[in-house]
């Protein structure tokens, strides 16, 4: 899914959050510490802490609020760390846009299938591995979708469980790194097995570091942990922007193939993210673990056995989070399927030659921010609920209108209104969605709970590519393929209309003076 920029939301008390994909872990590392001691307490929303005002106060001039803008408490080696990561993994994951190009040209070519003068492939109907090239990225993601969901679990239990949290993060890291590399031989006679290993490795160690990234995430106030995450989202969106702008500029000019960009997108990738991945793990503390084994139980165990505790206990006291949790999976299922299945539609059912997909992707990435703004505007207006369902519902139609009116290689030229459309919904849905499920969690249990909330928009990702593969296999169209993703859509819509509204409990005194604390967890519960 293209998140690509900085995604800011706002919670029940209208204050604007850095949004976090799994939950923040808030480590403390003095030797004296224990796993339980290290929340720390968070400054009152609206206010500085000690050290920004006293940093505050002897900077002036622009460059001292660019630093503050892009290197937030960046003399702290874990807030480094952080940015180094955010930076590599993202062009780690959009390296993948020019491979995916690649691989449809290779698997056209082993199936036969003509090319056309632009580029294209012709949709021949010819079968390679028993497959239509056009199933190919389908594939792939819904591997990579079973992978990642099987993996999550016991990833998250490492990271609970276990004091192996940094030696866990390094080897998923460099597994990552050398996945990518590899596909830099990617050529006729190897590229369905660089298929396979892609999707099986790829997808599950991104999302395992991802996990470990988050729960090194810590500060020592709310408007601390605030300014680390807005710059760790703008590092991650200047990496993937300057990214595809680089392999963009040498698509356009060097007049390679898609195979021979996505060969120079694998080595650049592998070494500018990998690179940055080492020097965020060079600066990574060991961390104890947060929470025991109980004797004989396995890691995996373990983390399916929280996921099953956290399920259960979010039913009985927060409602609103779990109906809203159940949505959730149907909708991040379909919208983050769609681009993979977008590319191959433009390619296989348009007949879009892969310079033409490039811009359709940076039209996408350009008007992401509009959709932003739209969530802002409207979720303001009409409340958090009704905006995350007005988006979905605004997905779901430009799917439909997708298939409707965009399916022959004479409406390309609509593909890129099209791009428009998709880039506000993909700038919309995310803020939307994080904003929303903010807003009806308790604000202590926020942090504690991003773990269990990227589980559940990862456990159904591999639904949409498998219903796609399976209707164009059997029907031959690629229409009736993208209908996966829609179906998905209206299931999630619906099941938001019944989200209940929630109800908070008055508090009492000594909550009301009290002070907010970090919590301290990482994995896939709140306990």
């Amino acid at each position: 899914s293209l998140k690509l920029f900085p995604l800011l939301l706002i919670n029940s008390n209208n204050k604007i959050m850095s949004t976090q994909l799994s939950s923040s872990a808030v480590p403390d590392t003095s030797p004296d510490a224990s796993p339980a001691s290290s929340s720390e307490v968070m400054t009152p929303p609206g206010t500085e802490s000690s050290k920004d005002a006293s940093t505050n106060a002897n900077k002036s001039g622009c460059c001292a609020g660019c630093n503050e803008f892009l290197l937030y408490d960046s003399g702290r080696k874990d807030v480094q760390a952080f940015y180094f990561n955010q930076f590599g993994r993202s062009i780690l994951f959009i390296s993948f846009m020019f491979l995916s190009l690649g691989v449809l040209q290779l698997a056209n070519q082993a199936a036969g299938c003509p090319q056309n003068e632009n580029g294209s492939y012709v949709n021949c109907g010819n079968t390679v591995y028993g497959m239509l090239p056009s199933d190919i990225l389908a594939l792939m993601a819904l591997i990579g979708g079973l992978s990642t969901a099987a993996f999550m679990p016991y990833a998250g239990a490492v990271v609970d469980f276990s004091d192996h949290r940094l030696t866990f993060g390094r080897v998923c890291a460099t597994i990552l790194v050398i996945i990518n590399f590899v596909q830099i031989f990617i050529f006729e006679s190897t590229w369905f097995f660089m298929v396979i290993a892609q999707s099986f490795i790829a997808a599950s160690t991104f999302m395992a570091n991802s996990m470990v990234l988050w729960s090194y995430v810590n500060a020592p106030s709310d408007h601390d942990l605030h300014g680390i995450t807005s710059s760790g989202r703008l590092w991650e969106t200047i990496a993937m922007l300057s990214f595809f702008i680089v392999v963009g500029i040498v698509q356009f000019t060097s007049g390679w193939d898609s195979v021979a960009v996505a060969r120079f997108s694998q080595a650049l990738a592998s070494v500018v993210g990998g690179f940055c991945l080492f020097l965020s793990y060079k600066r990574y503390e060991p961390v104890k673990a947060v929470k025991f084994l109980d004797n004989g139980k396995s890691l995996y165990i373990a983390g399916l056995v929280e996921i099953g505790k956290t399920s259960v206990s979010l039913w009985k006291t927060e409602p609103s989070a779990f109906v809203f949790l159940l949505a959730s999976i149907f909708n991040e299922a379909a919208v983050s399927s769609y681009t993979n299945l977008t590319i191959t539609y433009l390619a296989e059912q348009i007949q879009m030659s892969s310079t033409d997909i490039i811009i359709f992707i940076m039209i996408n990435f350009a008007t992401n921010p509009i959709g932003v703004v739209i969530h802002r505007y409207i979720a303001r207006k009409i409340g958090h609920k009704k905006n995350y369902m007005l988006c979905v519902a605004y997905f779901l139609i430009i799917g439909v209108f997708l298939i409707a009116f965009v399916y022959q290689p004479s409406d390309a030229n609509i593909t890129y209104f099209f791009s428009v459309l998709y880039g506000i919904a993909y700038g919309w849905y995310y803020p939307s969605s994080n904003g929303y499920f903010v807003s009806i969690v308790p604000e202590e249990k926020v942090t504690e709970l991003w773990g269990f909330n990227s589980f559940c928009s990862v456990s159904m990702s591999w639904a949409p590519p498998a219903i796609f593969i399976a209707l164009n296999q059997g029907t031959g169209s690629l229409r009736l393929g993208l209908l996966g993703g829609i179906i998905f859509l209206f299931i999630g819509l619906c099941i938001a209309v019944f989200i209940p509204e929630r109800v908070v409990a008055e508090k009492t005194d000594e909550e009301k003076g009290g002070n907010a604390k970090i919590s301290s967890r990482s994995g896939l519960s709140p306990s």
